[in-house]
Order: structure tokens, then sequence, then C-alpha cells
């Protein structure tokens, strides 16, 4: 069940935006990037994690919640939750999602593989189910996902994460036909991010190969043209754009943020 914060909040007179994966490297970056541009924000993660309200200003406000976004009832009630809290939705922010540990065909427990597709593709699924009627309520607003780099194409032993990456593209699509012209769907493709999860992959590869994390990264690194992992925040950035005005004319389509590992 959605965990409800310890004081009710006002009823916001600013936009606000509802971010899953919250708590994450991204997640953070996303919120932090949502408040500066003037939005009140419903921070949601798996836990609820009490440190996000400091990413809130003096005028604007972060509340955590507490949310599987596998589980339907539990969304169901995070939707009552924040209209109650909040009395109003302008833009839900898709961040969450998991990714596999390598694995051919033959070995992936079909457990993992569907758990990959539940976070990554109904997870999306069952907020925008629950909230696009908020959405429409007052005239509609805007949905931003976060797919992969890989979901441009499948790569061996990862066919779980490519596959729910893939299919999130063409729910966005879907969606942007079907809610449009009142609510806006568009989502992002980040390439390599240098969050802790990028960094623990790293140092997980170096260690099998037998070489240092430094040299790893250079080996990784070394295939993007704009030669880095790119920061959480240009993916931050890149879902306040879609939101915002300047945006008015985009949906249904798939921004790469990828610093040009994967030209489409």
């Amino acid at each position: 069940m959605s965990a409800a914060p310890v004081t009710t909040a006002p009823v916001s007179t600013a936009p606000v935006v509802l971010v899953t994966g919250a708590a994450g490297g991204i997640g953070r970056a996303v919120v932090t990037a949502f408040v500066e541009a003037g939005y009140d924000v419903a921070a949601v993660d798996v836990r609820r994690d009490e440190s996000l309200t400091a990413l809130g200003t003096g005028s604007r406000q972060v509340v955590p919640y507490a949310v599987d976004v596998t589980d339907d009832p539990a969304v169901a009630a995070l939707a009552t939750d924040v209209e109650r809290d909040f009395g109003r939705l302008d833009s839900l922010a898709l961040v969450a999602g998991i990714n596999q540990g390598a694995a051919p065909v033959e070995q992936m427990v079909p457990e993992d593989f569907r758990r990959v597709l539940d976070v990554n593709l109904v997870g999306p699924y069952l907020l925008c189910h629950h909230l696009v009627p908020l959405l429409r309520r007052d005239g509609g607003g805007t949905i931003g996902a976060v797919s992969s780099f890989w979901a441009r194409s499948g790569h061996a032993y990862f066919g779980a994460y490519c596959a729910s990456k893939a299919g999130l593209l063409l729910y966005v699509q879907s969606l942007a036909d079907e809610l449009a012209p009142d609510i806006r769907v568009n989502s992002v493709c980040p390439g390599n991010i240098d969050t802790r999860m990028h960094r623990d992959a790293l140092e997980s590869e170096a260690a099998e190969r037998g070489i240092s994390v430094q040299e790893m990264q250079d080996i990784e690194w070394g295939k993007i043209p704009l030669a880095a992992a790119g920061a959480p925040s240009v993916i931050a950035d890149a879902l306040v754009f879609l939101a915002s005005e300047r945006a008015s004319y985009i949906t249904g389509a798939s921004l790469d943020v990828n610093g040009g590992v994967v030209f489409h």
C-alpha cells in the first residue's frame, strides 16, 4: 500500500509532478530538476525515503511515498493519496526501472523475466491507468517515461531488459495517440549514465576480467563519442523539457540522451 505523508500537504497552487524511482540516482536528479522548474513533487519509491523531502525548497515541497509500482491496489491508493495531498496532478515522470543479470535464455528463471517486465512495463501501465484520470481532470498534462538506448536493438543475454524497454517505447507511442490532444506522452532513452548502478557494473566486470576499474571505465567510456557517461542531471533536464511548454508540439517522441553511443 502507499504510505501517506506524516502530515497532509496543503493543496498545491504550483504544478505537480509524480516521479517514480525517486530515491535512485536518476530519480533524485529528476526530483531536483522539477523542483527547480517550480513544481511540487510526489516522490515515489519502493521504500519511503524521508531524505527526499530535503530536495524541496522554501516554496516547493517534495512529499515521499512508498509504493511498489507493480502492485495494482497500492498504485490505486497512491492516486487517491496524491489527489488528497496536492489536489492536482500535471505530469508523470516514470523513472523506476530495473536491470537483469546477464543470462542465456535457457538459464534465465521465468520469475526473473516476469519481474523485469513487471517493473519496466507493467508498472508504467498501472501508473497511467490510475493517474491519467487525475491528469485529465484539470485539462490534461504530460507523461515522460525513461526507456533505454538498449530499447533500440537486442543484446545477447539481456532479452528481458531489452524487450521491456522496447515495449515501453511502443506503449508511449500508443498512449500519445490515445490521449492526444489533452495529454502529451514522450520517452527518454538514456545511454550510460554515471550512477551507482553503472559504477557497480564497471567494478563487477573489471573484477571478472582481472583489470582495474579505471581500465574497465576507459574501455566502456571509449565506446561513447562524447567520451564519458552522462550525469543523471542530463536525463532530468530532458524530462523537464518534455513536460514544459517548450515541448508543446512534441508527443509520441523518444529522445536519445546517450552521448552518441547509438544514432537513431
